[in-house]
């Protein structure tokens, strides 16, 4: 059985936007470290998960997030997503000025 890790998980309008495992750097290693910290608009959340063997596509990263999203209470993906797609298909139906 996997252990579980500590893991911070950034939400943002009720969906997870990051996800970052605590990883033990062994002892006396100085350098430098990285973490996520929540911006304007999101909160972040501390709990415990295990970590799959595999997170090298798209589709296992985002199973990943939607179980995640599912241990707090909230959806997977970026609030941007969709809006990003529909800003998409309207730019593609916008008429252009006509010249006077």
């Amino acid at each position: 059985m996997k252990r579980l890790h500590a893991a911070t998980v950034i939400t943002q309008a009720g969906r997870v936007v990051g996800v970052q495992v605590d990883v033990l750097r062994p002892a006396g290693t100085n350098g430098p470290a990285a973490r996520l910290v929540a911006g304007p608009g999101q909160l972040a959340h501390r709990i415990e998960l295990r970590v799959p063997a595999k997170l090298a596509t798209a589709q296992q990263i985002e199973r990943f997030h939607t179980a995640v999203g599912a241990k707090i209470g909230v959806t997977a993906g970026p609030p941007h997503s969709t809006v990003s797609s529909s800003m998409a298909s309207a730019r593609g139906t916008r008429k252009r000025p006509t010249p006077a």
